[in-house]
């Protein structure tokens, strides 16, 4: 059994899952929680969908259906690395600095 909790509600029938648990019951690594301790808390669903992984750019993002627990992934776009950021960046400033060479030079010609 696997706990799905900490929902981000989006509507009536639609929630993003905060917190998953593989092994909510189990002696060692579980919860410490009755399941209906943990039903009041969110919901036990037997297994979750297999996101595909084909789109590097994006990124799954596992919701439910808290009324029927029906679960199913989303693809969002997948936050930008650091290196993804600078290099963004950096295209950004040159095109600037051309703006403003191309407006400088037609000044001066002038």
């Amino acid at each position: 059994m696997i706990f799905l909790g900490s929902f981000v509600k989006v509507n009536e029938t639609k929630s993003a899952v905060g917190f998953t648990h593989y092994a909510p019951f189990d002696e060692k690594d579980g919860l410490g929680k009755s399941e209906k301790e943990l039903r009041a808390e969110g919901i036990i669903v037997e297994s979750l969908p297999t996101p595909s992984l084909s789109d590097e750019t994006k990124v799954p993002v596992l919701f439910v259906n808290p009324t029927t627990g029906e679960t199913w992934f989303e693809y969002q776009d997948r936050p930008l690395t650091l290196q993804e950021q600078q290099a963004k960046k950096i295209v950004q400033l040159e095109e600037q600095l051309k703006i403003t060479q191309d407006a400088l030079d037609a000044l001066l010609l002038k």
